[in-house]
């Protein structure tokens, strides 16, 4: 159901287990129909794998005729039904794609009714806060963090620390438990954007959207760009699993564009780059759909022997970065830009 963008896999393993050996359907929002009959036989329900006549239907809405309504699947819904389930986050360094860990704050802990940013020409967005139902906004306890650590970067730390009026109690900077503002709920990363990295990160509340963003099989465009300077020698890191040297500094993008080689400690070869050019003397534009975990990083300093001093992302697929201010976010729009 999830290949053929009717939902996502959870939403999928919720609706059978609630509507498991269930004999008065018409009390489920939800049913799931296979070649038109109901699947109550929970998730180990079998069916073929090139199985299309699959659908969802709701019994909230019953018409005249006593039947119901045919569930719409999410890519066939109208926009103002969608408008607020998908966001785009203009991400700074310090901040971590993910949920916190290791003292690492969460990208999500910007998104505040504050850090909204809205063009002067954006009428779409206007017209969606004005119906009150696009966003919801709650203020969550955060424990166990701990303001004092180095690893957090000082604006985020001062940020994060600056004492806070809530129900009329003062939070003290050093506090370990505290309220941060009100943030977006039920929001998730559709994807990841390493903390030294900064750009377009999109975060949804649709599974099937997620899904096809995150999904191995993707094959969305992503553009970075990224600014260099040769590298030195290994990293400490480096050395210690295995890598000891460097290849000279080069601007060959030759092996970035015909994609085989594979970087250290990995088993699978890369794939080839959509586009690869330099912009200046240390600038590069990068355009690939792999997404492996600091791959960009790795390709610079073990292909080019050149070290990431920055890097952007520019843009998912059609979803751009534009003139989003670092450390804004907006919803996605109808016409993207």
């Amino acid at each position: 159901m999830s290949e053929l963008g009717i939902c996502s896999r959870r939403e999928a393993a919720q609706i059978l287990k609630d509507t498991t050996d269930a004999t008065n359907l018409k009390q489920f929002n939800q049913v799931i129909y296979l070649r038109g009959e109901p699947a109550i036989k929970g998730t180990g329900t079998k069916v073929d794998q090139d199985e299309t006549f699959i659908e969802i239907r709701s019994f909230d809405e019953i018409r005249s005729d006593g039947k119901c309504e045919s569930f719409v699947p999410y890519y066939k819904l109208p926009w103002d039904k969608i408008c607020g389930d998908t966001i785009v986050l203009n991400k700074p360094v310090g901040y971590v794609s993910g949920q916190e860990e290791h003292q690492h704050v969460p990208a999500v802990r910007l998104l505040t009714q504050a850090n909204l940013h809205i063009d002067q020409s954006d009428t779409e967005t206007r017209e969606s806060l004005k119906s009150g139902s696009a966003f919801n906004f709650t203020r969550k306890k955060w424990n166990g963090f701990d303001l004092r650590s180095s690893s957090v970067p000082k604006p985020i730390r001062d940020r994060l620390g600056a004492d806070r009026k809530i129900n009329n109690e003062s939070v003290a900077q050093n506090s370990n438990s505290f309220f941060e503002e009100a943030t977006l709920s039920g929001y998730a990363p559709a994807g990841r954007l390493d903390i030294d990295s900064t750009g377009v990160i999109i975060f949804t509340r649709a599974g099937i959207m997620a899904r096809r963003l995150i999904a191995p099989d993707t094959k969305i465009p992503k553009e970075y760009i990224v600014t260099v300077q040769p590298a030195i020698q290994p990293t400490a890191r480096e050395r210690k699993l295995g890598l000891v040297s460097l290849p000279p500094p080069n601007k060959n993008l030759g092996p970035l564009l015909r994609g085989g080689k594979i970087l250290w400690n990995d088993t699978k070869p890369l794939d080839p780059l959509i586009e690869a050019e330099w912009l200046g003397v240390d600038t590069l534009r990068l355009v690939l759909q792999e997404g492996r975990k600091r791959q960009i990083r790795r390709m610079c300093r073990e292909i080019l022997g050149m070290h990431v001093v920055s890097l952007i992302r520019t843009s998912i697929g059609p979803v751009k970065l534009g003139s989003l201010p670092e450390g804004k976010w907006r919803p996605l729009r109808k016409v993207l830009s």
